[in-house]
């Protein structure tokens, strides 16, 4: 019903709006509207109902509606990231930026558009940018110079986890400092653009993000520092804390319920999962992925999912036509999301050359 109301009231458009108040419980309206259609997945109708909300404000709207101003454009851009549109993306980011109060109410934009610049390929400026945002926001990456150093730092903090239980881990302090969530937001960022450029700098990210978690309490970064964390030690021959820790963050997923980060949680963990469990087992979980992260419209997290479980397809006997059109498929999701640096690893892909040889 309410879905139908709104959309009622905005065909007709701003023009029926008699006063400024009612202009503004029109933008209110499209605000709680949009919400709900993220909530359920649709970011192209969300973004129209944002869109609507903006054009209900009135002239002076960043001085008299700022509060309101700030959420719909701030949605409105989100939604553009989701759904791969960087035009509208720049455009609502200009708009805050211009107008916003401090810098605490630049960061969502700030996030977005670093996040943009990693789907653009962008991933050195991406990182600059990301690294520039955290000094701001007083954290520091720490300085970690040589392999034996980074060794060091792993075990260090490997030893400190195994005086803490699966159960204590899930039952750890919550965060409460917002500047310090944010800041774990942007690590995260981080993360994606150091997977798709500089992987070996994701240990310094991953520690610092166990760091403060121990420190300041846990949030939804919580179970990305973990999944990264035991995707680094099963990379350097711990299977079993690696598999202890990637399976610890997917459970911390499914019992609070994160979904921004549900679909790259299960992308890292199937990972290192695979060095455990047959490879047949990795394909349901990647499609797992590819839906929850499609749900909270992290497209760079779903397309990964999708390539992975292509690749697994190809190497657990599938048939060569089905996976082929799985390959198909991914393209086509890379290039409507306009997710360029995903398209070069496609191209780059060796199964996809495979198929390229017949």
């Amino acid at each position: 019903m309410l879905f139908t109301a709104v959309d009622q009231i905005n065909r007709a458009g701003p023009s029926v709006v008699l006063t400024s108040v009612h202009g503004s419980m029109m933008a209110q309206s499209n605000l709680q509207t949009g919400l709900k259609a993220m909530d359920m997945s649709d970011f192209i109708s969300a973004r129209k109902f944002f869109e609507f909300g903006i054009s209900f404000l009135s002239q002076n709207h960043w001085v008299e509606e700022y509060n309101l101003s700030l959420s719909l454009y701030d949605n409105a851009a989100k939604c553009c990231l989701s759904i791969g549109d960087s035009e509208k993306l720049e455009k609502f980011s200009t708009q805050v930026l211009s107008n916003a109060r401090s810098f605490e109410d630049k960061l969502n934009i700030y996030y977005f558009s670093i996040s943009a610049l990693c789907h653009a390929s962008l991933l050195e400026e991406a990182f600059s940018k990301g690294v520039q945002v955290l000094s701001m926001l007083g954290e520091d990456l720490p300085q970690i110079r040589t392999h034996d150093e980074k060794i060091g730092h792993l075990n260090e903090t490997t030893s400190k986890l195994s005086c803490l239980s699966d159960d204590e881990l899930l039952t750890y302090k919550m965060m409460s400092d917002p500047s310090k969530i944010m800041a774990m937001k942007f690590l995260w960022r981080l993360q994606v653009s150091l997977l798709m450029g500089k992987p070996s700098f994701i240990p310094h990210v991953t520690l610092k993000m166990i760091h403060m978690s121990l420190v300041h309490g846990m949030s939804a970064m919580y179970a990305i520092g973990f999944v990264y964390f035991g995707s680094i030690l099963a990379s350097i021959g711990n299977i079993k804390d690696g598999y202890r820790f990637v399976k610890l963050a997917k459970n911390i997923v499914q019992r609070f319920g994160y979904k921004d980060v549900a679909g790259e949680v299960l992308f890292m963990s199937t990972h290192t999962i695979g060095y455990v469990e047959p490879i047949q087992s990795t394909l349901e979980c990647y499609l797992e992925g590819y839906t929850a992260a499609l749900e909270a419209g992290d497209t760079t997290s779903a397309c990964l999912n999708l390539l992975s479980y292509c690749n697994n397809l190809f190497w657990s006997g599938a048939s060569l036509g089905y996976t082929k059109n799985k390959y198909d498929e991914l393209a086509h999701f890379t290039k409507k999301h306009n997710l360029t640096s995903l398209e070069f690893v496609i191209r780059n892909n060796m199964v996809e050359k495979l198929f390229e040889m017949g």
